[in-house]
C-alpha cells in the first residue's frame, strides 16, 4: 500500500453526513460527452477592455507639513498628505513627500551590547559620534541624523549634560544635514538635556525627541522658545495621543512643529497594534480630525529587540537563516508596513535597511507609465515593464 498509495474495499457499508467525490477531469468530460452534454468550452484571445473606477471615499483633511532646516539652508520636510500613502492614482492628489529615514547614532556605541551585524557595518566609528554621524552620510547618503544621547542617564554613564552637549555640537559640525536630539528615556535628566540642546541650536530647526506623558509640560515650552519641531510619544492609545497633541498646542507650539509617535512594536512582538493606531491616526487626519492631523515617527530600530533579527545562528541552530540578512529584512519589514499606514518618519539603524527601504519607497513615489503594452504589466518592484 506504501509502494501503491492505493486501496481497494469490496462489500463495504458507508455512512457519512457529508460525502465528495474528486474525479479525474478526463473521466468527468468523458461522462459529458456519453451524456450528450457542450464539451470544454474553448478560450478565445484576451482582450484589454478600457474601464475606469472611481474612489467614492473623499478626504478633505491635509496632514501638516513639517520641516526640519539647517542653518546652511539644507532642509527635509515631511507630511502634507491629503490621501492614503500610496494613493498615486487619484488624479491631483499624490501625496507630496516621501518618508524620511534618519540614521540612528548613539553616544555611547562603543559601550553598547549592539548586534554584530550594526557594528561591522560601522565597525571603527561607534567611539565617536561625530565621525559615525559623517561616516553615515558620507558612505551611506543619510538625509537626516538621530542623536541619541545614552550616556547621561544614571543608569548607564551618568554624564553630565555639558558632555552631551559637547558631542552635540561636534555632530553638527561633522555633517550638514538636519538632526534629531533623541534622549536617553530618563526624566530628569532628559529634561536638562533638551533645555541646553534646543538653545544651542535655535539657529536650526531640529526635533526634540521626545517628549511624554511624564516631560511634555517641561520640554514643549523649549521646543516654542527655540522654534523647534517636537515628537510627542505615547503608548498605543488613540485618546491618550490627541489629549497630548491638544496640550502641546495650548502650552503654544504651532501645528507645524507637531510629530507623533504612537509607537512602534517589532514584527512579531505586538507589531499588528502599531500597524491598526498609525492606520486609525492617518485615516482620521485625512478626514478632518485636525488633532491627529500631523506627521507620525517610528522607531523601527525596534525591530533589533527581537530575538529574530540578532540572535546568532549557533543559538538558534541555524532555524531562522544567517543573521548578517535576518536583522536587515526585520527592520525593512517593519518600515514597510507602516509605510503602508502613513509612517512619515523611519527611525533606522543598519544602514542597509535603511537604504534598502528608501529605495523601494522611491519606486512607489515613481511616476506610473501613461499605457502599459499590451498583454504587459508593470512591475513596481524592478521598475520595468514585464510580459
Amino acid at each position: 500500500m506504501k509502494d501503491t498509495e492505493q486501496l481497494e474495499l469490496q462489500d463495504v457499508d458507508l455512512f457519512a453526513e457529508y460525502l465528495e467525490f474528486q474525479m479525474l477531469p478526463t473521466i468527468v468530460s468523458t461522462a459529458a460527452k456519453a451524456a450528450g452534454l457542450p464539451g470544454k468550452a474553448q478560450l478565445g484571445k484576451a482582450e484589454w477592455t478600457p474601464t475606469s473606477f472611481k474612489i467614492n471615499v473623499e478626504y478633505p483633511g491635509k496632514i501638516e507639513e513639517i520641516e526640519f532646516v539647517r542653518s546652511n539652508g539644507k532642509r527635509c520636510v515631511i507630511g502634507g498628505e491629503t490621501v492614503p500613502p500610496f494613493y498615486n492614482f487619484i488624479e491631483g492628489k499624490k501625496n507630496p513627500h516621501p518618508p524620511l529615514v534618519t540614521y540612528d547614532v548613539f553616544d555611547m556605541g562603543d559601550k553598547m551590547h549592539l548586534p554584530k551585524p550594526i557594528k561591522n557595518e560601522y565597525k571603527g566609528y561607534l567611539g565617536d559620534p561625530a565621525e559615525w554621524a559623517k561616516f553615515a552620510v558620507d558612505e551611506f547618503g543619510a538625509e537626516c541624523i538621530t542623536f541619541h544621547s545614552l550616556g547621561i542617564d544614571p543608569g548607564t554613564l551618568d554624564w553630565p549634560v555639558s558632555k552631551s552637549r559637547k558631542i552635540f555640537e561636534d555632530i553638527l559640525q561633522a555633517v550638514d544635514v538636519p538632526v534629531i536630539i533623541g534622549c536617553s528615556g530618563n526624566k530628569k535628566k532628559d529634561v536638562e538635556m533638551f533645555k541646553e540642546l534646543s538653545a544651542v541650536s535655535e539657529d536650526e530647526v531640529l526635533l526634540l525627541s521626545a517628549a511624554d506623558k511624564g516631560t511634555w509640560e517641561e520640554v514643549v515650552p523649549f521646543a516654542v522658545e527655540h522654534d523647534h519641531n517636537c515628537l510627542l510619544w505615547t503608548s498605543l492609545d488613540l485618546n491618550n495621543q490627541i489629549k497630548m497633541n491638544k496640550d502641546a498646542m495650548d502650552l503654544g507650539l504651532p501645528k507645524n512643529r507637531i510629530v507623533m509617535d504612537p509607537t512602534c512594536a517589532t514584527l512579531g512582538y505586538g507589531f499588528e497594534y502599531s500597524f491598526s493606531i498609525y492606520q486609525r491616526m492617518r485615516v482620521a487626519g485625512l478626514l478632518g480630525e485636525e488633532d491627529l492631523a500631523f506627521p507620525i515617527s517610528g522607531g523601527t530600530t525596534n525591530a533589533w529587540g527581537a530575538r529574530e533579527a540578532w540572535m546568532s545562528e549557533k543559538k538558534s541552530q541555524s532555524r531562522w537563516g544567517a543573521r548578517k540578512y535576518r536583522g536587515p529584512i526585520w527592520e525593512i519589514a517593519n518600515a514597510l508596513c507602516l509605510s503602508l499606514v502613513g509612517l512619515d518618519l523611519a527611525m533606522m539603524f543598519h544602514p542597509v535597511s535603511a537604504a534598502t527601504f528608501k529605495a523601494t519607497i522611491d519606486q512607489f513615489y515613481g511616476e506610473m507609465p501613461k499605457a502599459l503594452e499590451e498583454y504587459g504589466y508593470y512591475d513596481w518592484v524592478s521598475g520595468q515593464m514585464k510580459r
